[in-house]
This record gives structure tokens, sequence and C-alpha cells, in this order.
């Protein structure tokens, strides 16, 4: 291994600055000691000015109470195209494969990752610290202390951290200096140095990987929260970008300004004796000063000395060429003034190390407001990419993945709202198409036929209830083993109370009682083979003949193939059961036929609650709008987790939804929140509802069919719904319009 500098060679593991990892913590070549943290980012692009805000002031406190310095990392690089979904096959996964890395060739998609090093070093401007810091070095529990409470500090600020392992560690800095383990001799420098290096005055050069770096010198006056995201969220190439973070004491920090405060005081003493109109700029300066004195006096801000460094890399240099140029305009229109690293390029390389190395010193003077601002922690999707697939960002170059039935997740449940035409079908689609892909099984219940294409598309099943010819699933619910009679006869009588009603027969108070005896009886007497044609005989034998003649003709005619059966059970991986054939003049049992078919799926999933499964339940207001069968999906909510499963619930109807009790249980019951297109009528209550801010308002009633926000627990993204061409006649069927191939 060796690296060339102005015609010397010498071995690379002068580049490198660890010597040990150990314990959580880190040895430099000097002896100095060095902790991390993984920082998770936080998503501003959507918020509103006062959630900004509020970021920024707990994060100025975080920087305020920093013990001693630290060094803040971001790293960026592009994904690999994917592979298809682990565990599976076939041409619909192969498809949906080639149509992600077709995603990735339109827009470099990146991955990013935060850490938070902690210095050990001596505070700056102690006196005689470094001599007495080389003589006794200090323990590595005072580095676990500063890194715990660094840790508390940017957790307050919304900042989740965790501290990065030895193994992680050492894979991160071979990540970015091309080491490798097992090297001989097996020194462990000999495991971070890259296998050589040419050291150019505007570049470095590694096997592999063309690097170069630059400082960020000056910055405007004014800088809104956030300010990075330009850098950080859209690099073409791999990025570090590296800032050093040095607290100044308060006694050095009111010298150094009332230094600055007389050289002020003095130019505007000098042109005034001589004259001269007093500087504006000077004027302002020294007003600045001033007040900035009396905050750091009363210690309401602190001072900082900082270093913002940038190191990009690229395979080839004409590539590196035009990041380089792009990157130079970013920091350009920021109001930023950008330095090239001439001649230091080694150096620019090892500041942007995850070492906690700061070769250059220099530091520009920054209040710790100003140097919140610029927060580096930023990210404009999920903090994970596990999952499946739901479509690319509008507003950064990232694909956004859910994971609907993560084991993490506190429940697996998923509501889509959206108005009429706004691809909530087609959006449920994506997910289903996918999940199924991907080993997941899908139960459908499909009141419009929006879904049979999907499951023709994926090799399902489908179950159609009310068509010529069928069977029809049995009202009495299905037969469990050690199933309660008692509790099924209740449920049993309430939908064949509602399938009565349906023919206009209303039963009082006392003919309903006398029904459920009937019922329970005939389940006590036979709970597997109890159907409609023997509660009929039942019935005639109790003396209710009206009603027994109401539900025999469930059993014949136009009405039969809903109750008159125990019908065939949901088979495949994928199942969707229709009710398309209730729509023509029988929608008045849409509602009570949804409830009996989640009946019967509720069952299955108790029988097979082994395998993952998403029961997807399209036009939920039909079930809300009848107090027992909204109680049923409101209890499935609850209780779905512990079968193995997942709920996915669709309605247009987002304001009844959202005012309705049941539907807000439903909401809070759901990890996962898809919100797409929205009437301008409905944002009041959407934004109550989720806390949403005014940008994120106006995305929604702006988007195109088939987009919006995804809300995962605290955390939000903007998406638009893609899929392969192959799969858009199945996904749109239904619609008159929908969203393309992106």
């Amino acid at each position: 291994m060796s690296h060339r500098s102005g015609g010397r060679h010498s071995s690379t593991t002068e580049l490198v600055d660890v010597t040990r990892i150990d314990g959580g913590w880190a040895e430099l070549r000097d002896g100095r000691r060095r902790a991390a943290l993984e920082v998770d980012a936080v998503n501003l692009i959507l918020k509103g000015d006062a959630e900004r805000d509020l970021v920024w002031r707990r994060y100025r406190r975080a920087l305020s109470a920093l013990a001693g310095s630290i060094s803040l990392y971001t790293y960026s690089r592009p994904l690999p195209p994917p592979g298809a979904s682990p565990g599976s096959s076939g041409p619909q996964a192969k498809a949906d494969s080639a149509f992600a890395r077709e995603l990735l060739s339109r827009g470099t998609i990146h991955a990013r990752r935060h850490l938070a090093v902690i210095w050990d070093d001596p505070a700056p401007g102690t006196l005689g610290a470094l001599s007495a810091f080389r003589r006794a070095p200090r323990a590595p529990i005072d580095l676990e202390r500063r890194r715990q409470a660094l840790a508390a500090s940017f957790e307050g600020a919304g900042l989740h951290c965790r501290p990065v392992s030895d193994g992680t560690w050492l894979g991160l800095l071979q990540e970015h200096t091309g080491g490798r383990s097992g090297r001989v001799p097996a020194d462990f420098p000999s495991w971070l140095a890259p296998d050589s290096a040419v050291v150019e005055a505007d570049q470095l050069v590694c096997p592999g990987r063309v690097c170069r770096s630059l400082v960020v010198q000056g910055y405007p006056r004014r800088l809104a929260v956030g300010w990075l995201a330009p850098v950080v969220l859209g690099p073409p190439c791999p990025l570090r970008l590296a800032q050093h973070l040095y607290p100044i004491p308060k006694l050095a920090s009111l010298g150094h300004l009332r230094r600055r405060i007389r050289s002020f005081e003095t130019g505007l003493e000098v042109d005034r004796r001589r004259g001269r109109r007093p500087d504006t700029g000077t004027r302002a300066a020294l007003g600045d000063a001033l007040a900035l004195e009396e905050r750091v006096l009363l210690e309401e801000e602190r001072l900082f000395r900082m270093l913002t460094c940038i190191t990009l890399e690229a395979a080839t240099k004409e590539e590196l060429d035009t990041a380089w140029h792009r990157l130079i305009a970013s920091l350009a229109e920021l109001g930023c003034t950008p330095v090239p690293l001439t001649n230091r390029q080694v150096d620019g390389w090892r500041a942007t190390l995850p070492a906690g190395i700061d070769p250059l010193g220099w530091t520009r003077d920054m209040t710790a407001g100003a140097a919140a601002t610029a927060l580096p922690f930023l990210r404009a999707g999920l903090s994970t990419g596990s999952g499946v697939l739901l479509g690319p960002s509008p507003v950064s170059r990232e694909l956004i993945s859910v994971d609907l039935l993560a084991a993490a997740n506190p429940n697996r449940n998923v509501v889509v709202l959206g108005t009429s035409g706004a691809g909530k079908s087609y959006t449920t689609k994506v997910l289903a198409a996918r999940l199924a892909i991907s080993g997941c099984r899908i139960r459908c219940l499909d009141p419009s036929g929006e879904y049979l294409e999907l499951a023709h598309l994926l090799g399902g099943s489908v179950v159609e209830l009310g068509a010529a010819g069928t069977a029809g699933l049995n009202p009495l619910g299905p037969a469990a083993p050690g199933q309660d009679p008692a509790r099924r006869a209740s449920r049993a009588a309430g939908l064949v109370a509602r399938a009565l009603a349906a023919r206009g027969i209303q039963l009082g108070p006392q003919p309903r009682e006398r029904l459920g005896e009937v019922v329970e009886a005939l389940l006590r007497a036979d709970p597997v083979g109890a159907s409609l044609a023997a509660l009929v005989d039942r019935l005639r034998q109790a003396g209710l003949e009206r009603p027994a003649h109401q539900l025999e003709s469930y059993l014949g005619g136009a009405d039969s193939g809903i109750f008159d059966g125990a019908g065939p059970p949901p088979a495949g991986d994928v199942a969707v059961i229709s009710l398309r054939h209730l729509q023509a003049g029988r929608d008045q049992l849409l509602g009570t036929a949804m409830e009996l078919v989640l009946w019967h799926l509720e069952a299955e999933l108790e029988a097979r609650s082994a395998l993952p499964t998403l029961l997807v339940v399209d036009e939920a207001e039909i079930l809300l709008s009848s107090e027992s069968s909204a109680h049923f999906l409101e209890a499935m909510a609850r209780r779905i987790r512990k079968l193995g499963a997942g709920l996915l619930v669709v309605s247009q109807v987002v304001e009844d939804f959202l005012g309705s009790t049941v539907g807000n249980v439903i909401i809070r019951n759901c990890h996962t929140k898809l919100l797409l297109r929205q009437e301008p009528v409905a944002i009041p209550s959407l934004r109550r509802a989720f806390s949403l801010s005014p940008a994120e308002c106006e995305l929604l009633q702006g988007v195109e069919a088939g987009s919006g926000l995804v809300l995962v627990g605290e955390e939000r993204a903007a998406f638009r719904g893609a899929a392969p061409p192959a799969w858009q006649r199945a996904l749109l069927t239904g619609h008159l319009a929908g969203p393309g191939h992106p």
C-alpha cells in the first residue's frame, strides 16, 4: 500500500487517524479518544414555520449544553438497483423489480446516515489543558458520560440516537476509506487504509473513486433552519459532510466580543474625527456585537467556532467535475462562500471521515442560534427504507417504502382517506400487489368489483356473492372449535335481523329476543350444520311465520347466493370477495353482507394466524352507516394484530369518517395513514386530526391521483404512487383516469 504526493511515495496508513476501536470508543494516533452516536434525521420539508422554529429552538438548546467539542457527519450515497423482494418469484415480482431499477435510473436515489462523534479533548481556552491532557488521558467512562448527555440533549430536540457499535464504526470507516480487513500485516490502521492513493492539487485519487473537498467559509447574514437541505438531500454522487463544533468558554467569548466592540468603536471614532459619514456596516456590526455581548453575559447565548467541510466522491473525474459544479452552484445560491482545498485534499478527506478529526482549523465564529440553523440531520422521506415500495417522493430524490406488517409496529393497520377520484383503490392495489409478491396473504372485501383484475394479475381467487348460481355465506357464522354458542348466537341474530330489515320487517324487542333464543338453540343443537334453511324451519316451529317467510326468499330466486350456504372458502394467497352483484337494486344488503364476510375472514385468521395477512376493506363508510357493523369493524381493528394480520380500511367520506366515534377509534389504531387528494372542505378536519402543516394541506389539495402523504407513527413523507406498466390495467380497473407510469 502506498500513496504518492508531489513525487514522494509513502504508506497509505499515514492517511489513517484511528488506531483502535474497542468498547464503543476509538483511539487516535496521538492517544485521544472518540465516542460515536448514530442519529435519526428529521423531516422539515413540509413542516410549517412554527414546527421548524420548535426544532431549531430544541436543537439550539442541545448545542448550548455541550460540554466539549463534537463532530457531526452526514453521509449520502446512491442506492444500488433493488433486486426482487425476499421470498418473491414469478413474472410480477420480476416486473416490479425492473420497474424499481428504472425509477433509480431516472434520478439518483440516496441513502443517508448521520453520526455525532464526541471528543474527549479538553475544552478550548483552558490554560495548560493540552499538556495536562497528554500527561493524564481521560478514562473512557468520562467519554461515555458525555455520549449519554449528548444523546439525552438530542432526544429532547426530536433526534433519536443510539450508540455506534465497534463493528458498525469499523464498517463505516472502511466504506469511506476503501480499507478492508484481513490484510497482512494485520495491524488496525492497515484495515482502514486504501490500497493506494494519488494526491493531486485538486483531488485525491483512490482505487475506484476520485475525491474532492471544500470548506464553507462565508455564510449569509440570515439563514432559515435546515438551509443545508439542498446540499444534503440533492447530491448527484456520494457526499460526506462534516461539521466540527468547538464551544468557546464564557470568559473567552466575552473577551473576544469586547475586542471586536473596541475595534468597531475605534473605526467609527476615526470616521467622526475625520468628518466622514459613519460606515453603515460598521454601525450594524457594532450593534450586533453589543447585543450579543449582553446575551452571552446573561447566558442566553453561547459562542462556537465551527468548520463545515464537504467531500464529493465519483467513479471518474468527469462525473466528479459535473457534481462539483452543481455543488458549488447550490452553495452559491444559498449565499455561502465555498473554498476549494487546493493542495490540502488529504486534510479535507480526513476531516470528513467519522473519526472526529479536524486537521484544517479553518473555523468561523458562530452563535449557538446560527449554528443550529445548519442542522445537518435532514431527510425528506421516512427514516426506514425497508418494506414495500410506495413510490418516489415528489419533493426529494428518494423512494418511499413502508413496512406495514413490521413486528415493531404497535399495530399493523392502515387507513386510506381521499376524495372521489383521488386514487384510493389504485394506491391500495399497489400496496396489496407488492405485499403479495413479497409473501403476504391478501384478503380483499370488494363492494364494487374494482379488485377482480388485481386477483387475476396475481393469480388469486375470486368469490362473488349474489351472483347467479353461486353459494352464499352462512349468516349464522362460521363454526369454530371451542366457540362460545351464546356469543355466536348474539352476532348471528343481529345479522339475521338486519337481513329482515332489508325486507321491510323491523323486529321489536320481544320478537328480537325470541329470534335470539331460536338461533342459540339451533347452534347448541347443531353448531356445524346450522344454516339459514335450518333456521327457517326452526322459526316456523316457533310460530314466527312472517320472519321465516321473508328469510326463505334468500334461499332461492333473485336474492340467492348471499345468505344461503357455507360458501366456498377463500383460496390461495390472494383472494377477492366481491359484492358487485349487490349494487343493482340490492345495495341495502351491502352493509350486512360486508359484516358477514368480515366475520368469516376473521374465523380464517384465527385458524391460520401464523401467516402474515393483510385484510383490505374498501368503501368502509358502508360499514360505518350501521351501528352494529361499525362496532364490528372497530373491534376487528383493535384485535386483528393478535391474529397476526393487519387491517387496511379505505374510505372517501372523509369528514364523516373523522367525525364519527368509531372512525376516530380506527384511526387511532392505525399506525400507517395514507392521505390522498382532498377537497378544500375536508382540510380543516384533516388538519386537526393529523396535525398537518399549511404546506401539507396545500399539497393534499393539488396532488395528482394516487399521490399524497404517508404518515407512519410520528413520521410523514410525500409520495407519488407508481407501479410497472404491466400492472396498470389491473390497477386502473373501475377508474376513468388514474396515475400513469411516472
